[in-house]
């Protein structure tokens, strides 16, 4: 053995992932900071003319074929508009996460040999993986996070690690599974 990591995870530790999924989603620090100042301006400007739609058409009384049409339009307006509001929030977005989250509570540990490394938990017990099935990995402050598809990934918090050093740890998987640790910014 040489490493292993035993955890529960917590609500901060699903809201670290959900960071680590919009970074890997959008690398380019200047359209993060683009998406976080537009959504919610233009979520807010299609809600407003949503409402305003509906207001003029049921103020002025008037219903005719094409009521319809701006109706259908200005509900679109509105579920653009709080699309865009949901989207941009990443708080509310890390609480949804946690509260769909099956596994609270649960144990699970994280064994790496030479070869492999398994993971093991109570509700699906042992899984046995090749590190070649590792297709990236991100770091921050307090978690390794190894991805074995572009959305899944299986999450070490740095300081539950029972054995080994998880500052040796990027170099060990360098070497394993050929994929450096990218930080997340």
């Amino acid at each position: 053995m040489e490493y292993q990591v035993k955890m529960v995870y917590e609500q901060g530790d699903v809201a670290a992932l959900v960071r680590t999924l919009d970074f890997r989603r959008r690398p380019e620090k200047n359209l993060r900071l683009a998406r976080k100042i537009g959504y919610p301006i233009f979520g807010i400007l299609l809600l407003v003319v949503g409402v305003s739609v509906v207001g003029g058409i049921f103020s002025m009384g008037v219903f005719a074929p094409i009521t319809i049409l701006s109706l259908l339009i200005s509900l679109a307006c509105i579920l653009g508009g709080v699309a865009l509001l949901r989207r941009a929030d990443t708080k509310g977005m890390e609480r949804r996460s946690w509260a769909r989250y099956p596994n609270k509570g649960m144990t699970i540990t994280y064994t790496f040999y030479p070869d492999r490394f398994e993971e093991e938990d109570e509700v699906s017990g042992q899984n046995t993986f090749e590190y070649l099935s590792i297709k990236s990995a991100n770091e921050d402050e307090g978690h390794f996070f190894l991805f074995t598809s572009s959305n899944a990934a299986h999450m070490l918090r740095k300081d539950s690690f029972t054995h080994g050093d998880p500052a040796a740890f990027p170099a060990f998987l360098r070497k394993k599974a050929a994929v450096t640790m990218d930080p997340v910014e």
